[in-house]
């Protein structure tokens, strides 16, 4: 994941996890084509396979992802927990629309550095 981190953004959005015992809303707070950063009230273990759905806007609308992954980290943070969940198989459209926001965000970032230049 550290290798992927390069293409991720810092984002803060509303996120729905699944999982077998029930549902949570959470915040996702960091993007990558292959995986997600979210922080929620409700944890859960390493190695548990969690469904997640979230909207992006992409391709010029918003486009709701659905997508399947497992925990690959966790931690508190504060009165919330930390969780990274690495997507298994993601679909070459979801990957696509996902690169779409992150490349977008990149490009208000480097515009907001040149507006401060100037």
């Amino acid at each position: 994941m550290d290798s992927e981190i390069k293409n991720s953004v810092k984002t803060d959005r509303k996120i729905t996890l699944y999982g077998r015992n029930g549902q949570a809303q959470a915040q996702l707070v960091d993007l990558s084509p292959n995986w997600i950063g979210v922080l929620t009230a409700r944890g859960a273990r390493i190695g548990t396979e969690l469904e997640v759905e979230f909207e992006l806007p992409a391709f010029e609308h918003f486009m709701l992802l659905t997508m399947v992954g497992k925990v690959t980290h966790r931690h508190n943070a504060g009165d919330k927990i930390y969780l990274a969940i690495e997507f298994n198989n993601p679909s070459q459209s979801d990957q696509a629309a996902i690169e779409d926001y992150i490349n977008y965000k990149h490009r208000l970032s480097t515009l907001g550095q040149r507006i401060i230049r100037d």
